[in-house]
């Protein structure tokens, strides 16, 4: 089969139940893969680079992270308890950075999150998916920003060696990009309260709220705005559609996000926090944080959450023992690929992809 040949394009996901074997072994989905390898390869190369040591993933555990935006966790039998399959490492990051002697440990680490259905529609949600996960001790939020948007910065230019391969893959899928961005550095930075601010701002135009209602199945989205959340997956869209470079939005609100991030000592309700949006409409590629690590302060936040603090037992004796400040952030490896090679869903950028509702192999 050659490159020029049209496959039906596996835009809805149930395609991957019916002809699994046709999808995986068209070329151009092949060279989708293979450009996973070589984003994979960069980023270790980066981290590697930044004195970072690599850590295999801990799967299951008595409890896993619950600031996951609305998704379940999926439990199993475990030896006459009950255990979760881990939906982020961000406990055990958090641990391991403390410990090292370098301070800084990364993960490859495959999620496990039971998504809500409507999540299927974004293009941008999967039930099993890769996360690269990194850490860094005596670091706060805006210090492990600046290593996120060099990590970004080094997976692109190298990818720009590769623009020939990636131009049959943006033609094939329909793209209008011509060549990577050139990314300027530092990335722009705005607030959680700037970037609603200028989204409301955005609302008062009927054509914007057609599109995100035609597009997302959402009623009158104006109405889903707020300081005190996280900004819709919809919003958040068009947010990143009106950028032509990535960004950061940083500071949400304390509601927005689980209780390991850090609340601001002198900004109560704010969370020393950032989210990394990819331009052109992909979105969210990052999300991270300064740690609260005082234990005091983090057993409030579990009260205040309905966590239950005797399943956290280990975690919160770490912390009372051996907590000090870390940072850190997760990075999509699909919504990494799924930016790099313009996809129009996240579910192309792995073989096999589970999405929420949909039964496949």
């Amino acid at each position: 089969m050659s490159m020029s040949q049209k496959l039906e394009l596996p835009l809805e996901p149930h395609a991957f139940a019916e002809d699994i074997f046709r999808i995986v072994s068209h070329p151009i989905m092949q060279e989708v893969y293979r450009f996973r390898h070589l984003i994979a390869r960069a980023v270790r190369d980066f981290l590697d680079g930044e004195g970072f040591v690599e850590f295999d993933p801990i799967m299951i555990g008595p409890v896993t992270d619950p600031g996951t935006r609305g998704a379940f966790e999926f439990r199993i039998p475990y030896y006459g308890r009950e255990y979760r399959l881990m939906r982020s490492g961000i406990l055990y990051k958090q641990l391991l950075a403390a410990a090292m002697e370098e301070g800084k440990i990364y993960f490859f680490y495959p999620n496990l999150r039971h998504e809500p259905i409507d999540a299927a529609r974004t293009g941008r949600h999967l039930v099993e998916f890769v996360q690269i996960d990194l850490e860094v001790r005596d670091a706060d939020h805006f210090q492990v920003m600046e290593i996120a948007e060099r990590l970004l910065k080094h997976v692109i230019d190298e990818m720009r060696r590769y623009e020939d391969r990636l131009r049959k893959i943006w033609e094939f899928f329909g793209s209008e990009r011509d060549s990577l961005p050139d990314v300027k550095l530092p990335l722009k930075r705005m607030t959680h309260r700037e970037a609603v601010e200028l989204l409301m701002e955005h609302a008062k135009d009927d054509k914007v709220i057609e599109e995100l209602e035609s597009r997302f199945g959402v009623k009158r989205p104006q109405d889903r705005l707020s300081f005190r959340a996280e900004i819709p997956w919809e919003w958040e869209w068009y947010l990143s559609k009106i950028h032509e470079q990535p960004f950061f939005i940083h500071d949400y609100p304390r509601g927005a996000r689980g209780f390991y991030d850090r609340e601001y000592p002198d900004k109560p309700g704010i969370l020393m926090d950032f989210d990394l949006l990819a331009p052109e409409g992909h979105g969210e590629l990052s999300s991270g944080a300064a740690r609260e690590y005082e234990v005091s302060r983090v057993f409030a936040r579990m009260r205040e959450t309905n966590e239950n603090p005797e399943l956290y037992r280990w975690y919160l004796q770490f912390l009372r023992d051996h907590g000090r400040p870390t940072a850190g952030f997760g990075i999509g490896m699909e919504r990494l690929v799924k930016y790099i090679c313009d996809l129009p869903s996240v579910h192309l950028a792995r073989p096999a992809p589970k999405i929420p509702g949909v039964h496949s192999p």
